[in-house]
């Protein structure tokens, strides 16, 4: 079956929007389907958030994290989700905004689904910027204490990470996200802590601090790092005396990392004309997370492009892109259990039913106890009119979900047993 956990009602119409070349024929179905799903949308398919306190040893007192997980968290028992650490956490909205939007654009299908740690800063100057070089700096900030953020990279390091990875399923890969004075720290982590994130968006970050002190050590720092294998996102505004001071800087920055230009960076610089300091976050949170959506999945044209092309197996293709995307990461990548159990019937619906069970069949190898994968499979079997093979694993999708069945609340194990009965069901015994 194909489906995204979170939108049982809305299957039909995410399969049209998946295979743009049959959109014009369904459009109207699925418009129709669209406002069917909106109308019964009182079902919470959304994600769950939980607070950590942390008795910290680096900062002597108490602190906490707030830690959002998807909806699919508690459907896919075996998955693990890259992760978002966004920092200024202790502002609700700013993390609700976030989480919000994260979890929006993956249940329409246009980013991954993120686990999102929340960092709550008490000190926001002290914790989130670098010691000073200039004198003139410490004089222009007063008695106001700055230049600790070793503190919060030691807080994350000895502290955050292994509650986080302890507690919950996550990938090596993180991406940190910070807006103003978070937005230094993340540009600043990527120097002091290169290993931390492989990826930061810095949205309207005070890159004048210290007098561009951020400028003259991305400077040194690429001119002996020719290759880096990061993502960057840097965004700023234009109105406000404050957000065109820091604007100017980030040109600068910008102009420093464009020249030297490193191997295997995805880099993006943006300036939304007309944004305030205040109305930067809602562009770029959403901008940004696009641009890494890029990196991680194939594009709709590519993926057309390589079901079209007969001289590879599309499944060739797909192994190819998950082992570059796994070099650049420097970790093992595969595709989730949503995207491969897609790809698989990209290949259906292409009319490419042997390449669709070979896709199928490594969805199964990475994911042995995904119980919906077997019925994807079987239905392509039945495509191909292999009937018994199909009620085999018709069968095989019931067994599965009957022996993970603690792993779903009641109203999903009933959906899926009920789905998985009915396709065994009407097909017809060779």
């Amino acid at each position: 079956m194909q489906k995204t956990p979170m939108q049982k009602k809305l299957l039909k119409t995410i399969k049209y929007k998946t295979y743009k070349y049959h959109i014009m024929k369904h459009i109207t179905i699925s418009i129709l389907m669209l406002f069917t799903f909106l109308s019964g949308i009182s079902q919470n398919y959304s994600g769950i958030s939980k607070t950590h306190k942390i008795g910290s040893k680096v900062f002597e007192s108490d602190r906490e994290i707030r830690v959002f997980v998807p909806f699919s968290y508690t459907e896919n028992s075996t998955q693990k989700y890259p992760t978002i650490y966004l920092f200024d956490g202790q502002f609700d909205a700013l993390f609700d905004m976030t989480s919000g939007t994260v979890d929006y654009m993956s249940q329409m299908g246009e980013l991954n689904e993120y686990i999102i740690i929340g960092v709550k800063t008490t000190h926001r100057p002290k914790e989130f910027t670098p010691m000073y070089t200039d004198d003139r700096t410490k004089e222009s900030w007063g008695d106001t204490e700055i230049g600790k953020t070793n503190l919060l990279e030691d807080h994350l390091r000895d502290e955050i990470f292994p509650l986080v990875e302890k507690n919950y399923r996550v990938h090596p890969f993180r991406l940190a996200i910070g807006h103003s004075l978070g937005g230094t720290f993340v540009l600043n982590v990527l120097l002091t802590k290169p290993d931390f994130f492989q990826g930061i968006i810095a949205i309207s970050p005070n890159v004048s601090y210290d007098y561009d002190q951020l400028v003259l050590r991305f400077d040194d720092f690429l001119k002996v790092n020719d290759t880096l294998k990061k993502f960057i996102f840097v965004s700023a505004g234009t109105v406000g005396n404050m957000e065109n001071r820091f604007r100017k800087s980030a040109e600068k920055l910008d102009h420093v990392i464009k020249y030297h230009n490193p191997k295997e960076l995805v880099y993006r610089f943006k300036v939304y004309d007309g944004e305030n300091h205040s109305t930067t976050p809602l562009l770029t949170i959403s901008k940004g997370l696009l641009e890494i959506a890029k990196i991680w999945t194939l594009s709709e044209e590519k993926k057309e492009e390589l079901l079209n092309d007969d001289t590879k197996p599309f499944a060739d293709d797909l192994k190819a892109f998950y082992s570059n995307l796994s070099s650049w990461a420097n970790y093992t990548v595969n595709p989730s259990i949503n995207q491969i159990n897609t790809y698989g019937y990209d290949c259906l619906n292409a009319d490419k039913i042997k390449e669709s069970l070979t896709v199928f069949d490594w969805a199964i190898e990475l994911y042995p106890n995904d119980a919906n994968l077997y019925d994807s499979k079987a239905e392509a079997l039945e495509k191909n009119n292999d009937l018994k093979q199909a009620k085999m694993y018709y069968k095989k999708a019931l067994e599965i979900l009957e022996n993970t069945k603690e792993d779903y609340d009641s109203e999903n194990y009933e959906y899926y047993k009920g789905i998985f009965s009915d396709h065994l069901n009407k097909i017809k015994s060779p």
